[in-house]
């Protein structure tokens, strides 16, 4: 794993709630930068395939500041370190990785899960997610293979999802992530190229 994406709050708060997190996988963003490396990464987010107790889980929380708790969900944020659990149905297609006494979902899930994302709104952080996984670990036929393997059957149109990969605008006004990767293949514009190039490419794997 690459725990240099994650501060040492970060990497603290994992050794101290760990113990208690034995129905909850960490994915997102920084279940995909522990795994490839590619950029730093500040929040934790976990989900559980049953349902969970939200306001007992907070109460067994220590030093929780919770800024949303409702059935299901819960966002709150310790030692400055924003978390968010999180009851998720949809399966993983691939085992789980251990580390540090968490499971993290392995990065081909958190791929296909980047591309649902990209679907209802992208951020920034979103796109270079799927461009690094596209540029250091997958092809795009294989990667869109994983996608409609996960969420084929999930009732996405996969012509949102193509809109979504050409739509930046929403992701324009903030602030690019703190990359580890270096070059001008690794700038905003030259991921956007990427996606606008490539959108062809997409249609063929993905309708």
């Amino acid at each position: 794993m690459f725990e240099k994406v994650l501060s040492k709050n970060a990497l603290n708060a994992i050794a101290v709630l760990a113990p208690e997190l034995k129905a909850f996988y960490l994915a997102g963003g920084t279940g995909l930068a522990l795994q490839i490396g590619h950029r730093k990464s500040a929040d934790l987010d976990f989900f559980s395939e049953s349902v969970f107790d939200a306001e007992r889980f907070r109460d067994e929380m220590p030093a929780c500041r919770v800024s949303l708790v409702r059935k299901g969900t819960l966002h709150c944020e310790v030692d400055n370190v924003k978390m968010s659990f999180l009851y998720y149905k949809q399966p993983l297609m691939y085992p789980a990785v251990s580390w540090n006494g968490l499971e993290i979902a392995d990065w081909r899930d958190i791929t296909a899960e980047k591309f649902k994302t990209i679907a209802q709104r992208g951020s920034k952080k979103d796109f270079y997610d799927l461009y690094a996984v596209l540029k250091l670990k997958l092809s795009l036929k294989a990667a869109c293979g994983i996608f409609k393997a996960r969420f084929g059957s999930a009732g996405i149109s996969m012509y949102h999802v193509l809109r979504g990969l050409t739509y930046f605008d929403d992701a324009e006004s903030e602030s690019s992530p703190k990359l580890l990767m270096r070059g001008k293949d690794w700038e905003w514009k030259s991921v956007k190229a990427f996606f606008t190039g490539n959108i062809k490419a997409f249609e063929r794997n993905l309708v």
